[in-house]
Parts: C-alpha cells; sequence; structure tokens
C-alpha cells in the first residue's frame, strides 16, 4: 500500500482513533497495573499531568515496559511537557519502540536534520489512527528533506478531494514544492490549496511569500487583505514587512517548519473530532519541531484553558514573547483564564485599559466578557462599535446578534444573524443558534429543521447541534426522530443538563415514564440553570397535548 493510500485510509477512519487503546502491561506487579489503569482513567478525563505522573510511577518498577512508556510519552505530549516526552523516548524495550516513542524521536530527528532516521523512526509507527496518521505528515517532510519530493507529490496529489483533510494535504504538497524550488508547480498547488476552505495561516504565509519572491507583490498583498486572512496577527505582520520592503516571511522554509505547519493544521482538525488529546500531542510535536511557532503554542493554551487545565495554558501562554505577532492575543487570553477563575473585575480592568490603547482584540474581549456576564447592552454597543472597522467579520454580527436576542430585540437579532451567514454561507454555529431561536419562537419551521440538517452534516460531531435537530423534531411532534438524534447528543455530551433534560421529555412523549423521570433527575445532578422546572416535571410530568382538529372541524 502506498503512503497516500495509507493516509486516506487513516483520514477516513478518524472518527473512531479515540477509542483504541494500548494492551495493558504484562507485568505481574499488581502496582504497576493499578497505576496503568489510574493513568488511562486520568487520560481519559483529560488530566494529562496526572496520567504522566502514573505511567511514570508504574516505570520505576516496570522500566521496559513498552505500553508503559506509550502512555508517558503520550500523556507528557497531550500536557506539554517536552522534557518528560523525551524522557520516555530515551528509554529502549526489548519490543518494537511504541508510536508515542518514534513520534517524539522522529520530530527530534527531523529537528536536527536527521532525515535517515526520521524516516525509520515514522515508518514504524503503528498506533492509534490520529497517531499514524501525524506519523505519516511528518513523514511527508523527512521525505522531502531526503530529496524525494516527486514521491511526497505522487503520494499526496489523490487526497486533495479528501474532506475534512484535503486542504491540508494540498498545503503539504504546495510546501513540498516550495521547498524544492519548484516554484510554479507550487503556486498552482498553493492555489488549489486556497480553495480547499481550510484556513491555515502558516501555509497562507508561505503562499504570499513566494508570490512575492517570484514578482507578484501585488497578489501577495492581495492573498494577506482577504477577509479572513487580515485578522490574523501573524499575516497582519506579514503584510507590515511586505509594504516596508522587507521579506514576507519571518523565517525561511525549511522540513521542520514545513512539518510543524502540518501538524497545526492537523490538530485543528483533530479538534473538529473532538478528538482533544491527539490535537494537544500533534501541537507538542509541532512547537518541538519550531519552538517558533506561537499559533501552535496559542492553540494549544486555548484547548487547555476549555479543558479547564488553566495552569497548563498560563505557562505555555507565558512561553509567547512580548515581540511574536500573537503576543496581544496571548495577553487577552491570559486575562480571560482571570475572568474565569473568578476574578472578573480584574479581567474586565485588565481588558479594558488595553481596549482604551487601541487593541481590538481587547475591546472584543470586553464585549465578550460583558455577554458572558448577562450585560448585553454593553456589549451590544462595543460590538457596534467594532463592527465599524470590520464591516465583514461575521463573528461580530453573530455575537452582536446574541446580544440583542438576550436583550428581546429579535429582528435586529436575526438580520445579524443572516448577515453573519451571507459573509461565512454554512456557518454552523450560526445556523444552530439562529435555527434553534426558531423553533423556539415556532417560526419558520422547515427552514430551520433544514439548516440544522445541514448544520449537523457540517458537525457531526456536535452535542449541542445534534440537541437542536432533535428539539426541532420534538417541537413539530415527531418523537421517534427527536429520540434518535437526542440519544446520540447526550452520548456526545452526557454532562450536558439540558440535553438530558430534553430526553427526558421526548421520553415522556414517546410513553416511556420511568426512563424521562430518570433522565430528568440526571439534569437535576448536572446544574441546570432552571432546577425548579426539571422538580416540576417529575412531579407531575408534561402537560397533555391540546387534541388534534379534525379536518372537518
Amino acid at each position: 500500500m502506498s503512503a497516500g493510500a495509507r493516509l486516506a485510509a487513516l483520514a477516513a477512519g478518524l472518527c473512531l482513533a479515540a477509542c483504541a487503546t494500548p494492551e495493558p502491561p504484562r507485568a505481574p506487579v499488581s502496582r504497576v497495573y493499578a497505576d496503568h489503569l489510574i493513568g488511562r482513567l486520568a487520560n481519559l478525563r483529560q488530566d494529562h499531568e496526572a496520567a504522566a505522573e502514573r505511567y511514570f510511577t508504574a516505570l520505576r518498577r516496570d522500566p521496559r515496559n513498552a505500553a508503559l512508556l506509550d502512555g508517558a510519552a503520550s500523556a507528557s505530549l497531550a500536557s506539554g511537557d517536552i522534557t518528560n516526552a523525551r524522557r520516555a523516548a530515551r528509554v529502549s524495550t526489548s519490543e518494537a519502540p511504541p508510536p508515542s516513542v518514534q513520534l517524539v524521536r522522529a520530530a527530534d530527528h527531523i529537528a536536527g536534520n536527521r532525515w535517515r532516521q526520521a524516516a525509520q523512526a515514522l515508518e514504524g509507527v503503528e498506533g492509534r489512527a490520529a497517531q499514524n496518521l501525524t506519523a505519516r505528515m511528518m513523514l511527508v517532510w523527512a521525505n522531502a528533506a531526503g530529496g524525494r519530493v516527486d514521491d511526497v507529490i505522487s503520494d499526496l496529489s489523490p487526497l486533495a478531494s479528501i474532506r475534512p483533510y484535503g486542504a491540508l494535504f494540498s498545503y503539504q504538497q504546495a510546501m513540498a514544492l516550495d521547498f524544492a524550488g519548484r516554484n510554479s508547480e507550487a503556486l498552482e498547488a498553493y492555489a488549489e490549496a486556497a480553495s480547499g476552505g481550510m484556513f491555515l495561516p502558516p501555509a497562507v504565509e508561505r503562499h504570499a511569500d513566494l508570490l512575492a519572491r517570484t514578482g507578484a507583490q501585488s497578489e501577495a498583498e492581495a492573498l494577506l487583505q482577504t477577509d479572513s486572512n487580515r485578522i490574523n496577527p501573524a499575516l497582519i505582520a506579514a503584510a507590515q514587512r511586505l509594504s516596508r520592503g522587507e521579506p514576507l516571511a519571518a523565517n525561511p522554509l525549511t522540513p521542520a517548519r514545513g512539518a510543524a505547519a502540518g501538524l497545526y493544521g492537523l490538530a485543528a482538525l483533530f479538534l473538529q473530532e473532538n478528538d482533544t488529546t491527539s490535537a494537544l500531542e500533534a501541537l507538542t510535536l509541532s512547537l518541538m519541531l519550531d519552538p517558533g511557532l506561537d499559533a501552535s503554542r496559542l492553540l494549544f493554551a486555548q484547548t487547555q484553558s476549555q479543558q479547564d487545565r488553566h495552569a497548563i495554558a498560563q505557562r505555555v501562554l507565558a512561553g509567547i514573547p512580548a515581540s511574536s505577532p500573537y503576543a496581544p492575543s496571548a495577553r487577552v487570553m491570559e486575562a480571560w483564564l482571570q475572568f474565569d477563575a473568578g476574578e472578573q473585575e480584574q479581567a474586565l480592568t485588565r481588558v479594558r485599559a488595553a481596549a482604551d490603547g487601541g487593541d481590538l482584540r481587547a475591546k472584543r474581549a470586553l464585549a465578550d466578557m460583558y455577554r458572558s456576564l448577562g450585560r448585553h447592552s454593553d456589549a451590544e454597543t462595543i460590538y457596534t462599535e467594532l463592527l465599524v472597522d470590520q464591516p465583514r467579520e461575521w463573528r461580530l454580527y453573530f455575537a452582536r446578534g446574541v446580544a440583542r436576542e438576550r436583550l428581546q430585540r429579535w429582528p435586529e437579532a436575526e438580520a445579524d444573524f443572516r448577515q453573519a451567514l451571507d459573509l461565512s454561507p454554512e456557518q454552523p454555529d450560526v445556523m444552530n443558534y439562529l435555527a434553534y431561536t426558531w423553533v423556539e419562537r415556532g417560526e419558520n419551521t422547515d427552514e430551520a429543521l433544514r439548516m440544522l440538517q445541514r448544520a449537523v452534516e457540517l458537525r457531526p460531531s456536535s452535542g449541542a447541534i445534534i440537541d437542536s435537530l432533535a428539539w426541532a423534531y420534538y417541537k413539530i411532534g415527531d418523537y421517534g426522530q427527536a429520540l434518535l438524534y437526542q440519544e446520540r447528543a447526550v452520548e456526545l455530551m452526557p454532562a450536558d443538563a439540558t440535553l438530558n433534560d430534553h430526553l427526558g421529555d421526548i421520553y415522556w412523549r414517546l410513553g416511556r415514564r420511568i426512563e424521562a423521570r430518570f433522565q430528568w433527575q440526571r439534569a437535576l445532578t448536572l446544574s441546570p440553570t432552571d432546577a425548579a422546572a426539571i422538580e416540576a416535571k417529575i412531579a407531575n410530568g408534561l402537560p397533555d397535548l391540546p387534541p388534534t382538529q379534525s379536518a372537518t372541524r
């Protein structure tokens, strides 16, 4: 099987990747096994620091155990601990090195220009589907550096149509051609990748840089000024360098930087698939390859903060220097960490000062914080001010629409949501919010149903969007379809009170009263926003539906 075929198979099967787990260690020591199980449980809870500690504790008793080494290296990568990841990778075993160990070794080989050793390590990776795909993406650059660019192109070319990975494969092909100095072919590949629907700032910067180096400066300027590109900090800085007559790319393209950019894109796709652990591993590997890729550092910190691992997020953000284009974004994220830790006034003071100094990101954060605090009028005012300078930013229309909907200014909110969709068609989050509100208001039911069906197609792993579709079916009385989707939503987000509450309502309408009360009881344990309403349903059930009128009447 060719490398391209292997990549295609890996991409197609990735949604099942997170379910795979390593074989338990064979060591007879019960304490080793206990530590291994605790480590696996901590990984499942996204507590990768605790998992790594347990794996390393077990390794002290059984230092050659391949399963423990794999767990230790994987958990260290997911927690951003490069030192411990390398510590695990230094240990040899009597068996073939485990996948995470091989990935760590390969990253160091590529960064150290040891292409043959990197290729050997990557060819030996046989682990979870996400690990195998990560290895294949890194192997692209080991082969390109070794002069086998034609092999890389023939492997990647057939994969451009595979969604959502096709655009990433196309960008890898373009950067490999760029690295090899095959400029005309690289420009064609960059153009094809740019039409694939993926926003990959490091690759966009390489595309613009090649345009500028080949004399197409106006085209480079136009590329950097497109709606999506002109709001990215690194691309803004690149455009400023170009206008000053300086080299557009901050650093020359190398195999290590190309691989790092590819892993950054791969991590973004893993996050879309709700495979957080694999995304964090890929981001740490990208930083091993290119420590200056602050886009990876910022995405890593953002992902950790969403998992409530604020200490890790703070540590990673501290690695973004003041000279980085991403420094203002990092400082805003630090303010959000304060906000989430309960220090709302301190966070507001921090972003307000930056906003008064002209930082638009801080001003947007200030509006978002006001909205989180229920100060929707204050938020709406700031979003309106921001739209004066950024009239084509769909996210601002979406955010203002949410604020206006909470202020019960529905016609204006609806107009904002529609404007957001005009600027970013088929944006799942906007479609979800607009269609769900229509369903709740009893308006445009058919259009809402079609919109939610499309949103689920675009975001099949989103429990929130699937819940909205289930609720739309519930509202029109199709309880069978509602149940089909609601059970899937709860499977994806089992700890969400609203989703469990909705499932209870559907069970009740289907006559499954015991199951309905069970789901409502479960919702009560998950901090619902309206516990009294759920308690009333547990006591009295749902009211009877009005009788259906006959056709003659």
